[in-house]
């Protein structure tokens, strides 16, 4: 690894890998903190290098150190994930693989959303493998010219790499360094398609879409469509598109672009997407359905993905269809609990045939518990309380959780308390309140099994479920009208 003022995460980097290799090999580039001290402590073996600001330069230096027949190349504030020693050992036995695709997943912003990509990371010592390029610099080409464009194939690592957190950019001013860097390479190489596509990038991470959008399109008709990072020039090309509000004209570049990609689910997402806003909910459907059908993509998690089709197909009056995708996006992620206010509202309007029976078994309990409460923390009471009362439901229709129906009972009591009577509806709220003391009185008689032929608890339970949610639902939750998922929700996802 290349290092420079990395004390913050040396120690995390080096542990991660240490039980896997013979040599941990530093090179500083002039660090003024204590990462050589650390390093070193940990058994690393350092090496100076003037810093010139040519990252190429400096990884191949560090390549001339290494003796062992296979590296791993790392940046500090990157760990490899757990990996199994002798599962890690067979990569490094398989006769025809000269360098493996590790995944690399970026954490972005605050940590809570985060990208993948492919990059070689793991490869043989060979002195014909070296990387390219004064910034983003690459190994991959290198090893395909030594081997006819064979050798390289995917490994199941994965890289966790923390340095694009909002901290860590202000921190080191990688905006500015790169573009520095970039500006310098393009005078000598000004059409240089890669060089091009990597001030793009910076030109977004700061904002400037209609500038990094220029320099794409100026990349992209200087490409062959073979090269390693043509699908993200193209991606990038329609996002920018998108985020300019220029969806026709995106649509009709995916279009094209899906003719050189035609399997790539992102680029059915993004046309679906733009399709969506423009009306066309029939024709985004399809594409929607056939971003599911041809994997999962990087833009958007696939629990999003089907809450959109929820939404396409709710626009268009298909109701059953709409709660099936609603449905499964909440299995997928419950603490994503709009497309639940979704279900709850086309029962409401009595739109589509589904029963609570579908609808209650969402999530395992102590989820549903985990999402009450976290709808009451943002005061979304009259959801928390239906939620709860699915969580009964549940629980009354099971098998051995007889125990928990009348803590939650009480629960719901405590929680309707909080509900507010508006004035039109106080006959509605009384019963809702004498039906939380008979849930409580059913719930008693459960969880000490009493429930018999005579007092046939668990049913009467159940049919005063069923009436207490159609009335919370029908007069005290609120409508959340669709669409939720929008194009500004895409672009904010993705940039």
């Amino acid at each position: 690894m290349i290092v420079k003022d990395e004390e913050e995460h040396i120690l995390s980097c080096i542990n991660s890998v240490k039980h896997l290799v013979d040599n941990i090999i530093v090179v500083d580039t002039g660090s003024l903190d204590a990462t050589v001290k650390l390093a070193m402590a940990a058994g690393a073996k350092i090496f100076n290098c003037k810093w010139t600001g040519d990252f190429a330069e400096a990884r191949n230096f560090a390549l001339e150190q290494a003796v062992s027949d296979w590296i791993m190349v790392l940046d500090a504030d990157e760990i490899l994930d757990s990996v199994d020693l002798a599962e890690f050992n067979k990569l490094l036995c398989a006769p025809q693989v000269e360098g493996y695709f590790l995944n690399i997943r970026s954490y972005l912003g605050t940590g809570a959303d985060m990208t993948e990509d492919q990059v070689v990371r793991l490869f043989r010592n060979n002195p014909a493998y070296r990387f390219s390029g004064a910034i983003h610099e690459q190994i991959a080409p290198s090893i395909l010219d030594a081997n006819g464009g064979k050798g390289l194939t995917v490994a199941p690592l994965t890289i966790i790499h923390y340095g694009y957190l909002d901290a860590q950019v202000s921190k080191r001013d990688k905006a500015n360094r790169n573009s520095q860097i970039i500006s310098r390479e393009l005078k000598n190489s000004p059409d240089n398609p890669f060089l091009l596509y990597c001030l793009a990038v910076e030109h977004y991470q700061k904002g400037e879409i209609s500038e990094g959008l220029a320099c794409l399109e100026k990349a992209l008709v200087r490409m062959r469509g073979t090269e390693g990072y043509f699908e993200d020039v193209v991606l990038n090309v329609a996002l920018g598109l998108l985020n300019l509000g220029e969806i026709e004209k995106m649509v009709d570049f995916v279009s094209i672009s899906l003719k050189m990609l035609p399997r790539h689910p992102d680029l059915f997402l993004l046309k679906g997407v733009g399709l969506f806003s423009l009306g066309k909910y029939l024709e985004a459907i399809e594409d929607l359905e056939r971003t599911l059908e041809t994997g999962n993509g990087v833009f958007f998690p696939e629990f999003m993905v089907h809450c959109f089709l929820g939404e396409a197909y709710n626009l268009t009056g298909n109701y059953t269809r709409a709660i099936k995708a609603y449905l499964t996006s909440l299995r997928q992620n419950s603490m994503f609990f709009y497309p639940l206010t979704q279900i709850l509202d086309l029962m409401r309007r009595e739109r589509g045939i589904f029963r609570f029976e579908e609808i209650c078994c969402f999530a395992p309990d102590h989820e549903k518990r985990i999402l009450i409460k976290e709808l009451l923390d943002k005061e979304e009471v009259n959801l928390a309380a239906t939620v709860l009362l699915l969580l009964l439901y549940d629980l009354n229709s099971g098998v051995s959780r007889f125990a928990y129906v009348d803590e939650i009972s009480e629960n719901f009591a405590r929680i309707l308390s909080q509900i507010k009577s508006l004035p039109d509806r106080n006959v509605s709220y009384n019963y809702l309140a004498v039906a939380a003391r008979e849930i409580s009185l059913y719930a008693k008689i459960i969880s000490k099994n009493y429930n018999c032929g005579n007092f046939p608890a668990r049913s009467r339970l159940k049919y005063l479920l069923d009436k207490l949610l159609l009335l919370l639902i029908s007069e005290f939750c609120p409508l959340r009208f669709p669409p939720y998922v929008t194009l500004q929700s895409i672009v904010a996802y993705k940039t």
